[in-house]
């Protein structure tokens, strides 16, 4: 009887799924573009909180890192930080000093300390707030002629956490629209029929991959693990909601509404 449930439950949705006038009020055409009027029951832009401080803390940073780019050491720098991708951002050196911020699982912490440059290699020594348990030192060097970040983290709390080495590449990061397993979720307005017959892990991997392609930085462990591996992820901040397009947020809802549906499918047929 397990064995044909996931069919069952797929033809419960297929049978349930909702009408397109649902989601879509209107599609015009212009000669130069589509713009998309959107009727969504979730607009993916307004869920949650308002904007936090810390993310308007990442934009600031990355407004002055632009003002900065002809510094090598200036940018994003990226790869794995023990079992999590992290991204340490230098948005400006200037007279010995550094700031910046870094963007791990979830989290945004502000950097900052001390920079050196000697033949082209500049060493770093940058602190955390020390306002969370998990916060500590950064001291790393970057070779401006190889691109490469080297270096070791601390925690101020020696019982918190352990310490970590790390090797970081620079990164640009570039919205895409077209990576990943479902490009489609981000390039065009889905169909029913795209959706209608996926499972619930298949119908939230697409949504996260809207997510990831702006770089939201995730939390959840499990979606962290499907990303971080992913050569084009680069965690960029922890709230990205205003950079979704038109597009993405009606698919988001789209897709939302199949995964309730399945939920509620489940509930009904599945005991």
């Amino acid at each position: 009887m397990n064995k044909i449930l996931p069919l069952l439950l797929l033809v419960v949705i297929s049978c349930a799924k909702p009408k397109s006038s649902e989601f879509t009020e209107a599609i015009e055409e212009t000669e130069k573009d589509t713009l998309v009027v959107l009727a969504v029951s979730k607009d993916a832009r307004t869920i949650g909180p308002e904007k936090s401080s810390e993310q308007l803390q990442i934009e600031e940073a990355i407004e002055k890192m632009a003002a900065n780019e002809s510094d090598p050491a200036v940018g994003y720098w990226v790869g794995m930080f023990g079992k999590n991708k992290i991204n340490i951002a230098i948005a400006e050196v200037k007279d010995g000093k550094a700031i910046g911020y870094t963007v791990c699982a979830g989290n945004y912490r502000p950097i900052t300390g001390t920079a050196e440059v000697k033949d082209n290699v500049y060493s770093f020594v940058m602190n955390e707030p020390g306002t969370d348990k998990y916060d500590g030192n950064f001291k790393f060097t970057i070779d401006g002629n190889e691109g490469v970040l080297k270096g070791e983290w601390s925690p101020f709390k020696k019982d918190a956490t352990s310490k970590k080495s790390y090797e970081l590449s620079k990164a640009s990061y570039l919205y895409q629209p077209g990576l990943g397993e479902y490009p489609e979720a981000s390039s065009r307005l889905l169909t029913e029929e795209d959706v209608a017959n996926l499972l619930p892990e298949e119908l939230e991997f697409m949504r996260n991959e809207i997510y990831a392609r702006h770089g939201y930085s995730f939390k959840d462990i499990e979606d962290r693990r499907q990303f971080d591996v992913v050569d084009w992820y680069i965690p960029m901040g922890i709230d990205i909601r205003e950079n979704l397009t038109d597009i993405e947020v009606q698919n988001i809802d789209l897709i939302y509404r199949y995964e309730e549906y399945y939920n509620e499918s489940y509930d009904d047929y599945g005991r």
